[in-house]
C-alpha cells in the first residue's frame, strides 16, 4: 500500500531528464503486481481446499485398463468411484496420501432390492466384456463403520437385465476381515454395456447402521456354467 500511495504521489508531475516519468512506472509496476500477487495466493488456497483434486476418477467405472485383468483391484483413491444411490450416505476417509476407506451408511427401511439402486461400483465396458460367461469372485475387505456400526453387510453383482447374484450376506468382525464369494456371469443376450453394478450395502434392522470397506477386488477364475454346457 504504501509503495502505491508514493507511486501516485510521484506522477503528480516530477520528470526527470529524458522526459522519463518514474512514477508512471512505479504505478504500473504496482497495478501489475498486486493483482497477479493476489491471484497467485487464491490459486493456491482453492488448488488445497479441493478435495480428491488429483482423484479425477471419482464417480466414473471401475476398468481393466492397464491392469490385469484377471484380479483387479479398488483401493486407496479408487475407492472414491463409488457412487451413492437410494437414501445412502458415502463418506470418504482420507489417510496420509490418499484414501483410506470408504463408509457406507443408511437407515433402516431406506434402500431397496435393486442393487443399481443402493451404493454401488460400476463396472466400465471392457470388464464387463471380459466377465460375460465367467466364473468371477468378488472379495470384499469390510468392517462395521465407527461409530452406529453394522453387524453384517450385504453385496450383489448385478449383470443388468441378464440377471444378478442375489443379495449375498455377511457377519462383520470387529477388525477388517475379507468376504467373499463365486458367481457365474451370464452371456450377454445383447450389446448393451454400461449395466454391470457391484453394489455394497449394511444391514439395517434399526435407526443407521454403516460398514466401512478397505478394499474390493474381483477375479475371473474361471468358465460359467453355460447353458446346455
Amino acid at each position: 500500500t504504501h509503495s502505491l500511495i508514493f507511486g501516485l504521489a510521484s506522477a503528480s508531475g516530477r520528470r526527470h531528464k529524458g522526459g522519463e516519468v518514474q512514477g508512471d512506472i512505479q504505478v504500473v509496476n504496482d497495478l501489475i503486481f498486486y493483482p497477479v500477487a493476489m491471484l497467485a495466493a487464491l490459486a493456491i488456497i482453492a488448488s488445497a481446499a479441493l478435495p480428491g483434486r488429483d482423484r479425477l476418477s471419482c464417480g466414473s467405472s471401475v476398468s481393466g485398463a492397464g491392469t490385469n485383468y484377471f484380479q483387479v483391484s479398488v483401493t486407496g483413491d479408487g475407492l472414491c468411484r463409488i457412487e451413492a444411490a437410494g437414501q445412502s450416505d458415502i463418506q470418504l476417509v482420507q489417510g496420509n496420501d490418499e484414501l483410506e476407506s470408504v463408509v457406507i451408511s443408511a437407515g433402516a427401511g431406506q434402500l431397496g432390492d435393486r442393487p443399481e439402486r443402493n451404493p454401488h461400483f460400476r463396472l466400465a465396458a471392457d470388464l464387463e466384456q471380459f466377465y460375460a460367461g465367467s466364473r468371477i469372485r468378488v472379495t470384499v475387505e469390510a468392517r462395521p463403520a465407527r461409530p452406529q456400526g453394522a453387524m453384517s453387510f450385504e453385496v450383489n453383482y448385478s449383470a443388468g437385465n441378464e440377471g444378478n447374484s442375489g443379495w449375498r450376506t455377511f457377519d462383520l468382525q470387529n477388525g477388517y476381515q475379507s468376504f467373499s464369494f463365486e458367481w457365474d456371469v451370464p452371456l450377454r443376450e445383447t450389446q448393451t454395456t454400461a449395466v454391470d453394478y457391484l453394489s455394497i450395502r449394511p444391514v439395517v434392522p434399526e435407526k443407521t447402521r454403516g460398514v466401512e470397506i478397505r478394499a474390493v477386488r474381483l477375479e475371473r477364475v474361471g468358465q460359467g456354467n453355460r447353458p446346455g454346457s
